[in-house]
């Protein structure tokens, strides 16, 4: 799914992926949630490159909604998900081992 008016770069990313956000912030964009750091999710949504005047950066990497797993960040058992919308330069791939 892409977002209307955002330009359709290509993704590093495809729905399905799964993906570890990094521990350490990237140069740019520092709004990724604490609680999301370091955790493993699957890529749900491709929003492509959205511009941003305010901060006089001409375009953000590709934006993607990331999915995650409740239980995983709070340790608590749930069948609940939350999700983020999160530049793909704090994602990495994790390998496919059976999720």
């Amino acid at each position: 799914m892409m977002d209307k008016g955002a330009s359709q770069p290509s993704h590093r990313y495809s729905v399905g992926d799964r993906v570890r956000v990094l521990r350490d912030r990237p140069d740019g964009n520092p709004r990724t949630p604490a609680y999301v750091r370091g955790r493993i999710g699957m890529v749900v949504a491709l929003h492509g490159q959205i511009p941003n005047p305010l901060d006089h950066r001409d375009l953000y990497p590709p934006l993607c909604t990331v999915r995650f797993a409740l239980q995983d960040l709070t340790g608590r058992p749930s069948r609940d998900f939350v999700t983020a919308d999160l530049h793909e330069e704090w994602l990495e791939p994790v390998p496919d081992e059976g999720w």
